[in-house]
């Protein structure tokens, strides 16, 4: 064989059609006979013919291309989510053109540059997974005139409420962090615990923000009484480091400590939990543990940890499906009616055997989901496990 690429010609004379036919083959037109069809495609198959993408997209003027411009790519949340969105496209028979920014260091320009480098290539649409401020804000202010949809927390100091009133191309998503946050105080409260401590995320990042304000809220209303440690990172070393020294502070650990402790991600808990477990204090017996993200294997760890469960991989599919609504008012890309797969199915507390990425059926539409400064919320559950019990004192 050659590495000659083999034309739609050839592909047409072995089949003893016009080209034009072999082009409404290869673009599913239905103005085609079963039996021509199945001539071209013998033909195609036996030459080993495959379309030319830049040919199509010359003569369509659509490259079938969108652009996804992400941060926070090191955690669980953001990598489930873009692993989500493409796999949504590909099934749609769409490209994704995928850019990688560092959360901390890039610059409004620097964004601007990446995001003219994706339209010189022909990107139909943009997808922005935009963890902290700076990046929502970049996304918000890009001169684009294409759809976007942005993916954060609803509460962060840019206010993305002027920008979708004014601009229906944008659309903003995300998971309901509030309602998570309120289902665990619902949930300690149930327990008993009067005392509790916070680990905080690092406050550049919108859900951190998100997760922080709602803790702080929704303790207040229930009377719980709380302390938060802030971090400055997502990793359970520091976690663990801090926890360690904050312990030591204490004239009596058992004595002293609340009697639960949140964090605000699973790897600060799993930190904490070693912190506990290397001062002889455990959990539950002594304090309950929570966690948040339902990572792989919290329900393995000792004890298997009770945790929230975000629905990253519906978030991907609500900013697909929030995309093709925008896309399919000129038919360009078929819309979708509903967030299938979302987490938004359950209000409730999920039992001690919620298994990690089990997402519900029966999700609302786009259009049902609440709104909150802005963004449009999914639900995330609550997965009870062996980590909180009844307050120990």
């Amino acid at each position: 064989m050659t590495g000659k690429r083999v034309s739609i010609f050839e592909v047409a004379k072995a089949a003893g059609v016009s080209h034009q036919t072999v082009s409404r083959v290869i673009n599913h037109s239905p103005n085609v006979s079963p039996a021509t069809r199945a001539k071209v495609q013998a033909a195609i198959d036996e030459l080993g013919y495959r379309p030319s993408g830049a040919a199509r997209a010359l003569a369509t003027n659509r490259t079938r291309t969108i652009a996804l411009i992400a941060g926070g790519m090191s955690y669980f949340g953001p990598l489930s989510t873009i692993s989500s969105i493409e796999d949504m496209a590909r099934k749609h028979g769409l490209y994704v053109s995928i850019a990688i920014m560092n959360d901390h260091e890039y610059t409004q320009e620097a964004f601007e540059q990446v995001a003219n480098a994706c339209l010189d290539q022909g990107v139909e649409a943009f997808v922005f997974v935009a963890p902290t401020d700076p990046m929502v804000e970049a996304a918000l202010k890009a001169r684009l005139r294409v759809p976007r949809v942005i993916l954060t927390s609803s509460h962060g100091a840019v206010d993305v409420e002027p920008y979708t009133a004014k601009d229906p191309t944008i659309a903003v998503l995300g998971i309901d962090q509030w309602s998570a946050m309120r289902d665990i105080v619902r949930h300690l409260s149930s327990l008993g615990h009067r005392r509790a401590l916070y680990l905080a995320g690092p406050s550049e990042w919108r859900d951190a923000e998100t997760r922080r304000i709602a803790w702080l809220e929704e303790s207040a209303k229930a009377g719980l009484d709380t302390q938060v440690i802030d971090l400055t990172d997502w990793g359970s070393s520091l976690a663990y480091d801090t926890f360690n020294a904050y312990l030591d502070s204490l004239d009596d650990p058992k004595r002293d400590l609340p009697t639960a402790i949140v964090a605000a991600n699973d790897l600060q808990a799993m930190g904490v939990n070693r912190a506990l477990f290397e001062h002889g204090i455990r959990v539950p017996q002594d304090v309950s543990l929570i966690g948040f993200d339902d990572m792989p294997a919290v329900c393995n760890s000792i004890p298997p940890m009770t945790t929230i469960h975000p629905d990253f991989s519906g978030l991907g599919v609500a900013a697909m499906t929030a995309l093709f609504a925008q896309l399919g008012a000129d038919g360009r890309i078929p819309a979708t009616s509903a967030v299938k797969g979302s987490g938004a199915g359950g209000n409730g507390v999920a039992g001690a055997d919620g298994a990690n990425g089990a997402d519900g059926a029966g999700s609302p539409s786009l259009d049902e989901l609440p709104v909150i400064h802005g963004v449009k919320v999914s639900r995330a559950r609550m997965v009870v496990r062996d980590s909180t019990a009844e307050a120990a004192r």
